[in-house]
């Protein structure tokens, strides 16, 4: 299979985040960030992984918004 993968960077350009295309188990696209390695969610496309790593992860720190913010973003959408 093609794929490409999608790299973020902050303001600094420091890498914080990949969306990868993994066919390990149950092959999909996977978000790979450098500070939140224990995030495990695979998703069917790679926008859907790019649309969640937007809305849920820090651009400058690549963590996980706290749950009560996530909250509230879901409900944006």
């Amino acid at each position: 299979m093609l794929s490409s993968t999608t790299i973020y960077f902050n303001k600094k350009n420091e890498e914080v985040a990949r969306i990868t295309f993994d066919e390990n188990d149950v092959p999909g696209w996977c978000i790979k960030s450098k500070t939140e390695p224990g995030f495990k969610r695979k998703f069917a496309a790679q926008r859907e992984a790019c649309a969640v790593w937007l809305r849920e992860f820090d651009p400058e720190t690549g963590k996980l918004h706290a749950k009560s913010n996530r909250k509230e973003l879901s409900n944006a959408y």
